[in-house]
């Protein structure tokens, strides 16, 4: 945790530039809430919670859809949490931002109808405690929904460090850590805390292009679907959705 929060600062002004893009709705989002809008549990949240929000942008869409509920953003970065203000500053009455950990958030038991972790949980050294914690702040009969890399055809996690040599976090050593998780795995992790949940892969009709040499997502046509590269990796983004 301590090893990404260097990469994020020492690479802080392209974290600001990809906050900041996703202004433009992206396809993830798209994804999000169409299964939102399928699920009334939404619009009819009051209390909702952006956790390692990153520029905020995407409790910035949905408050747009959602215009009563509240929202608590929270990162543990500062600069993270200027962005997301100066993204959100038309919803100063109803957003609320905190500096925190994700391992250890400073919120009580069963204090959100909604929870969101956005492409975080793939990037974390410990991924099952920061999971604990959401289930914990999220009410009995809420949601969590979190965007990560999850592989749904073997039986088979894979966790990768990407040193990205075109950043300064590269050139100073720094490592990414980009975790796929197995179907298994999850399973293991929520069996007998949740109600039920499930795991949507995020495919996409829509080519991604990317000309660097550095971690960036681009798409390859493979027979009828595109493939998502980043960096060398394989992205087998998903959507897990969680009732408590």
């Amino acid at each position: 945790m301590d090893e990404y929060k260097q990469v994020l600062k020492s690479d802080i002004e392209l974290a600001k530039k990809y906050y900041l893009s996703s202004i433009k709705k992206t396809e993830q989002q798209k994804m999000l809430e169409s299964l939102l809008v399928s699920d009334k549990k939404f619009e009819q949240s009051r209390d909702i919670a952006d956790i390692a929000c990153g520029g905020g942008t995407l409790s910035f869409h949905l408050a747009n859809i959602n215009e009563i509920a509240k929202f608590t953003l929270v990162d543990y970065l500062e600069e993270s949490l200027e962005v997301s203000r100066e993204v959100n500053h038309k919803f100063s009455d109803r957003f609320f931002f905190f500096k925190d950990d994700i391992y250890d958030l400073h919120f009580p038991d069963n204090s959100f109808d909604i929870v969101f972790c956005w492409q975080t949980l793939f990037c974390l050294e410990n991924p099952l405690q920061a999971l604990d914690e959401l289930l914990r702040i999220v009410k009995k009969g809420g949601r969590i929904y979190l965007s990560s890399l999850f592989n749904l055809d073997h039986d088979v996690d894979i966790y990768s460090k990407l040193y990205d040599y075109t950043r300064d976090s590269g050139k100073n050593g720094l490592c990414i850590n980009y975790n796929t998780y197995s179907q298994k795995t999850i399973n293991n992790w929520l069996f007998g805390k949740v109600a039920k949940y499930k795991i949507y892969p995020f495919s996409t009709s829509i080519p991604f292009e990317y000309s660097g040499r550095g971690i960036g997502t681009y798409t390859k046509k493979c027979e009828n679907e595109f493939i998502q590269i980043s960096g060398g990796l394989l992205m087998n983004w998903g959507i897990l959705e969680i009732e408590k």
